[in-house]
């Protein structure tokens, strides 16, 4: 069974990482939620979260995929951790999935993965990572990484993520019984 870890900072977007942490589970994939420096995280919106551990760089690096919710100040402060950017640059070296929606992709910038990569963010950011290269899409596959635009898209990143670590017939599977 793939198994996912989502690292979950103060300020998160709520609906970046509940939903992509429901349907994954509803696909039967395993999901860690990894608080950033504590058990208990608030969102961005007030919503306070306990996660199933806090993250530890050095123990959190076998998951078939890292998954970052953005939002702010979440997204920065995921940017500012030292081991969030050495976590993202050990699971891209090692071809593992490395995902993030709206305005996460600038973490991702920052660790040096999106160079000359196809992305999409929340619009406006991608104004932050000229580095590489803009598309004004739903959801971004380039290899192993994988974006999403915004939170009203975060089934459809969800989705992708089942379709990469599972397969289409899953992920259709998933949506179906969701009623998208």
């Amino acid at each position: 069974m793939p198994r996912a870890i989502i690292i979950l900072a103060d300020g998160f977007e709520e609906i970046e990482a509940i939903a992509p942490i429901d349907l994954l589970r509803r696909a039967g994939i395993e999901v860690l939620t990894a608080g950033l420096g504590k058990s208990q995280i608030t969102a961005a919106h007030g919503l306070k979260v306990v996660c199933d551990e806090i993250f530890d760089v050095k123990k959190h690096g076998a998951f078939d995929a890292l998954i970052l919710p953005g939002g702010m100040p979440g997204t920065n402060n995921l940017m500012e951790n030292g081991d969030v950017i050495q976590a993202v640059k050990d699971y891209f070296a090692q071809g593992r999935l490395c995902c993030a929606i709206c305005a996460a992709p600038k973490v991702f910038a920052k660790a040096g993965i999106l160079k000359n990569r196809k992305f999409t963010c929340f619009p406006s950011v991608e104004k932050e990572i000229p580095q590489a290269q803009y598309c004004d899409d739903v959801a971004v596959r380039d290899e192993n990484i994988i974006t999403g635009k915004a939170a009203g898209t975060s089934i459809d990143f969800a989705c992708v993520i089942i379709e990469s670590l599972l397969d289409e017939e899953d992920a259709a599977a998933v949506l179906d019984k969701i009623y998208y």
